[in-house]
């Protein structure tokens, strides 16, 4: 049978895109994806996971008990914020503890263990900036409100948030008008922790941090109807530049 001429050359090019991709990802036929990664414990510098796992590759894996070569893939949507940066560290966890999976099956629930790496920032001339990246209401009724806040280091240095025995704060106010003012009323803060927003002291360039704050809605009024959030790093971290350190949550009765 003869081919086209015209499908070669597109089998060609497949195979040159394959064979650079592989080369790159050091892929050799091994592969897993994570995902329904779920935080159990931590303790110190230990990690333990729950999640499940897929065979995306091409190969058996789960043969040895550790694969060197095994390409661990992420969910990044569902990956929880706080496992970002340690993903090379959940790979190594998962290379040692990876169940026998057929091409295309997926596990159970398992376990792994994870031993978390310090983690360093060697830029030079570079300093941290810490921002809202957003801020939405996760649950509201008469009395209450919770807040759930997302931070973003746009600077090109790693921020240390906790480099003694001080905490960041953020702050909430009522406020009459879309800016924080002197007039602000407080409504509520809470600090940031090691362990519950951040599984170390170290956000990197572009990392995010989640939370959430739950405010009491008594001393909010008609005339304050909107509520501000302040972030205040307790001079736990050196910043460079005018950081977007305040969001405007804009609401009405």
């Amino acid at each position: 049978m003869n081919v086209p001429i015209h499908y070669y050359f597109l089998f060609l090019l497949w195979a040159i895109v394959v064979s650079k991709t592989d080369a790159q990802t050091g892929y050799t036929g091994s592969r897993v994806a994570l995902f329904e990664v779920q935080i159990l414990q931590q303790k110190n510098q230990n990690l333990q996971l729950r999640c499940r796992m897929a065979n995306t590759g091409r190969e058996t894996i789960g043969i040895k008990k550790s694969s060197p070569d095994l390409v661990v893939e992420f969910d990044t949507i569902g990956l929880p914020a706080r496992l970002r940066g340690h993903e090379s560290a959940i790979a190594a966890a998962a290379r040692g503890n990876c169940p026998k999976l057929k091409p295309g099956e997926v596990s159970e629930a398992i376990w792994l263990n994870v031993a978390l790496q310090p983690r360093v920032w060697s830029g030079q001339g570079a300093c941290a900036r810490i921002e809202f990246d957003t801020v939405f209401v996760s649950v509201w009724n008469e009395r209450s409100m919770t807040l759930r806040y997302v931070l973003k280091n746009t600077g090109n240095a790693a921020a240390n948030l906790f480099p003694g025995t001080a905490e960041p704060l953020l702050k909430v106010y009522f406020v009459r008008e879309e800016k924080l003012t002197r007039g602000a009323i407080p409504a509520g803060s809470t600090s940031l922790r090691k362990g519950r927003e951040t599984l170390d002291s170290m956000l990197f360039p572009g990392q995010f941090l989640e939370g959430t704050v739950e405010i009491s809605l008594k001393d909010r009024t008609r005339f304050s109807p909107n509520i501000a959030l302040e972030f205040d790093p307790a001079q736990t971290l050196e910043r460079c530049g005018q950081s977007r350190n305040v969001w405007i949550l804009r609401l009405r009765f």
